[in-house]
């Protein structure tokens, strides 16, 4: 699967990346953060870190014998 399979993979809106701080960037919801004091934060990533972590994932999937499939950042499974 090429770069732009993959990012076609996620919805994407502008935000800020949490990995590389690159802001007015269209980025992916990874996870959602609510701490005891109840404020709500969104953590994004860019393209750029989403094919970063992709391949991490792929590599990851390698070497542990996995089904590699990727669009599944920031789900609960590798």
């Amino acid at each position: 699967m090429d770069r732009g399979e993959i990012l076609s993979l996620y919805a994407w809106a502008t935000g800020t990346c949490f990995r590389c701080a690159k802001t007015g960037t269209p980025t992916i919801l990874l996870a959602e953060i609510t701490p005891p004091a109840g404020d709500h934060y969104e953590v994004r990533v860019c393209e750029r870190c989403v094919l970063e972590l992709e391949d991490e994932r792929r590599r990851y999937a390698e070497r542990t014998g996995r089904e590699y499939k990727p669009g599944r950042l920031g789900r609960c499974e590798p």
